[in-house]
């Protein structure tokens, strides 16, 4: 393969290239043992400074900006946990709001929850809250085993929980039996799949892009970093069936010529984070990984923003998650500076299902669009995953996958794709989720919310987290997120919305305004009482 020298993609600022270099040195062929790694074990800034190499100022640049490198108490603040009762359980633990330093846990299906150092506990749907945290071990914590993830499907047949569903089995070690680069390429080209975290851009074009740039190295890595408060397809993917998207890693490493992968999960996910790597051992046992391509999961530290592809490879790289302009894309200059396809978990999980398909399949019920696995939780009867052709009707979803209203509870609005995502009133619940009709759908996580739930309680929840979860590289974002809920009319919240959405850096601070535009415009006022 030619010399990476060859490539002649967009330049670096000096800068950068000084912190890859360094960070080429530190990390030459893995991303194990990196000073985020170092600060989760529990080594003082000192230690890690000294062992790594780095300023002191730059470690606890790297403490200050991740909240969950500690092992303490900490109760979920995702929207199902906030209004399924996270005040009350909060009060419980002795924690001073429903905040607790944690966005989302992944159990919205059965909320509330929180997590006491690697193990999460959730209310099983259905047990009042009181009775869930009064029947206590010897330890203090609830007795209730952790629920799994419901799943359930309206296409068939299924792609995305095809190994998932009732009478069904995970992934096998056969998932890795794969064609080569060219025919999987050609297979992704054919069914037109599109990645499934959100920005829905083409897989084949991004694949292509990252095999095309010269280079002598390059990545594949897995963004499991699902940040969206109401969204736990990953962690069901990751915990259930991790074969199915380490196969879709070494399909991608295939096509784009990579040798190194790596899975990025949420530290928020400990199971996942054991599952996966118990499923790499067991792929390089079969010969299937470890040889030509290996993968190695890291531990995200929580940081929402890490989500986005360039902070998310920032924080591999052992920095600060903070997003970095483009171009250029990771494609050309990703991961240590080479050339790096980053893709969704639940994309990747889709990969060999196509990639081993006849040319003439395709992803779904319909060229082009293809299937979706969507989370549901709140006031429903039964929340979990439903997978659904793109397209389908929210009210559909809602009936026939998650079983309709709670018994008594009647609708008022619904939150799709987390906080950043859209927000519909129960009178517009027949909308189809797809990009095209309701763009911002996100990982498409759906939060449904009764009467209960006033509008200002919902706005004032969004408000929390974009202050919360902003970087703070630019000041649009950094200083804008802070202030929105001071505004005291529609007219300056509107200004401030249009500041974050045209000034900021990345999609987090432009993304911020959507779901409040969304309240807005379908309940005004009521946004400010």
């Amino acid at each position: 393969m030619a010399d990476e020298d060859a490539a002649a993609p967009a330049p670096l600022n000096s800068a950068h290239l000084r912190l890859l270099e360094r960070a080429h040195r530190l990390a030459p062929e893995s991303v194990a043992g990196h000073p985020l790694g170092d600060l989760a074990a529990g080594a003082d800034d000192a230690t890690v400074a000294a062992t790594r190499g780095l300023p002191l100022a730059t470690v606890r640049g790297l403490r200050s900006f991740y909240d969950q490198l500690g092992s303490g108490l900490r109760a979920c603040d995702g929207t199902a946990c906030r209004f399924g009762g996270g005040e009350a359980l909060a009060r419980h633990l002795g924690l001073t709001d429903t905040v607790g330093g944690v966005r989302c846990l992944g159990h919205c299906y059965a909320a509330p929850s929180f997590r006491a150092g690697d193990r999460v506990f959730a209310r099983p749907a259905g047990q009042a809250l009181d009775a869930w945290l009064a029947d206590a071990d010897e330890d203090g914590w609830p007795r209730a085993a952790p629920v799994p993830i419901p799943r359930t499907s309206l296409v068939d047949p299924a792609v995305v929980l095809r190994n998932l569903l009732p009478g069904g089995s995970a992934a096998g070690l056969d998932e890795y039996e794969l064609p080569d680069g060219a025919r999987i390429l050609a297979a992704l080209e054919a069914t037109r799949l599109r990645g499934r975290g959100g920005a829905a851009f083409p897989t084949a074009a991004k694949w292509r892009a990252a095999r095309d740039t010269v280079a002598s190295k390059r990545y594949v890595v897995a963004n499991g970093d699902e940040g969206d408060p109401g969204s736990f397809t990953d962690r069901l993917l990751l915990e259930e069936d991790p074969h199915a998207v380490l196969a879709g890693m070494l399909a991608c490493a295939r096509v784009i010529g990579a040798r190194h992968g790596v899975l990025y999960i949420r530290a928020e996910y400990p199971r996942a984070q054991a599952r996966a790597r118990e499923a790499i051992e067991a792929a390089r046992a079969a010969g299937h990984l470890g040889r030509d391509f290996d993968v190695e999961v890291m531990s995200g530290a929580g940081s929402y923003v890490c989500g986005e592809e360039t902070a998310l490879l920032r924080s591999i790289e052992g920095l600060r998650g903070e997003p970095v302009p483009k171009p250029p894309y990771p494609t050309e200059r990703g991961l240590f500076g080479v050339p790096t396809v980053v893709q969704n978990v639940e994309t990747l999980a889709v990969v060999p299902w196509i990639a081993r398909a006849p040319a003439d399949r395709t992803p779904g019920p319909a060229p082009g669009s293809g299937t979706k696995a969507v989370s549901v939780s709140g006031a429903v009867a039964r929340p979990g995953v439903v997978e659904i052709a793109l397209g389908t009707p929210l009210a559909r979803v809602l009936a026939e996958g998650a079983g309709g209203p709670l018994p008594g509870r009647r609708w008022k609005m619904a939150l799709i794709g987390g906080s950043l995502g859209r927000v519909l009133p129960a009178d517009r619940f027949d909308t189809p989720l797809a990009h095209e009709t309701l763009p911002g759908l996100g990982h498409l996580g759906i939060v449904v919310l009764d009467k209960s739930v006033t509008v200002r309680a919902l706005a004032e929840h969004l408000f929390e987290f974009a202050r919360a979860e902003s970087c703070g590289s630019c000041a649009p974002c950094r200083i804008g997120t802070s202030r929105l809920r001071d505004m005291p009319d529609r007219a300056r919240l509107e200004r401030l919305l249009e500041t974050l959405e045209i000034g900021s850096l990345c999609g987090f601070g432009q993304g911020v305004p959507r779901p409040i535009r969304d309240l807005l415009e379908h309940f005004g006022d009521e946004v400010f009482a």
